[in-house]
This record gives C-alpha cells, sequence and structure tokens, in this order.
C-alpha cells in the first residue's frame, strides 16, 4: 500500500484501526511492515497497539482529547470535570480530559502532538485516565 492511498482512506480519520486497513484481501504481515515503515519515517503515529494517528502535516483533522481517552482503554467513560465542564455544570476551565474506567489500565504515557495521555490508578477501584 501506498501512503497517497492510506491518506485517501483514512485521511478525513483523526484516528484508524489497522482492521480498516485489513479489510479485503490485504496481507497482515505487509500492512504491519508497511505501518511500521510509516512511524519511523513521521508519517504515521501509533497510539496503541493497532490504534494509530496521521502526522500532523498529513492529517486533516486533529483527534479530540474525548476520543482519544475513550479509543485508548475499552470500557472507558469521559467524567468527572471534563463531564460537567462539557455540559457547562461547572464555571471553571478544564484543560485535562479525565475519563473513568473499572479496568485495570498499564501505566503510562503518550504523545500525541498535542495531546499528553497518562493514567494512574486509584484506591477506589477506579482508574483515571487523563488527557491534556
Amino acid at each position: 500500500m501506498k501512503f497517497e492511498a492510506l491518506l485517501e482512506l483514512v485521511g478525513d480519520e483523526p484516528l484508524f484501526d489497522t482492521s480498516l486497513l485489513l479489510a479485503g484481501d490485504a496481507q497482515r504481515a505487509k500492512i504491519q511492515r508497511q505501518l511500521a515503515r510509516w512511524q519511523r519515517s513521521g508519517h504515521v503515529l501509533q497510539v496503541r497497539r493497532g490504534l494509530y494517528s496521521l502526522a500532523p502535516p498529513y492529517r486533516r483533522r486533529t483527534p479530540h482529547p474525548f476520543l482519544v481517552a475513550n479509543r485508548m482503554v475499552k470500557a472507558s467513560y469521559v467524567s468527572c470535570q471534563s463531564a460537567l465542564a462539557w455540559y457547562g455544570l461547572i464555571p471553571e476551565y478544564t484543560p485535562v480530559t479525565v475519563s473513568v474506567t473499572t479496568m485495570r489500565p498499564a501505566p503510562g504515557r503518550l504523545y500525541l502532538g498535542s495531546i499528553v495521555f497518562g493514567m494512574s490508578n486509584q484506591t477506589s477501584g477506579l482508574a483515571i485516565i487523563w488527557c491534556r
């Protein structure tokens, strides 16, 4: 697959799965090898295993932090101050998107252009996921 074909296929999507590229008669090994090449050359950013975003010069839409937080960990929900601010229930500005899950996420940080992603486990059994 050529990079121009990828741009035509996922150019309007802020995030895309490898399953989208594997539709049809595509071979998994070739697609993974090509994605690795595009990562090294700076054309594609890996968000997590199987989830990618085009690099800033090539993407048409920047991923919204709510979308990134939700797609990073399945069964995670935007909540806390982020949800309250989104619905106008608090007057404060919230620069960080907070998402909560009962799953056990792996700690780490992700830098996706201007989005910083991280996780921290809480004693209440919930995991707080934040995007800035």
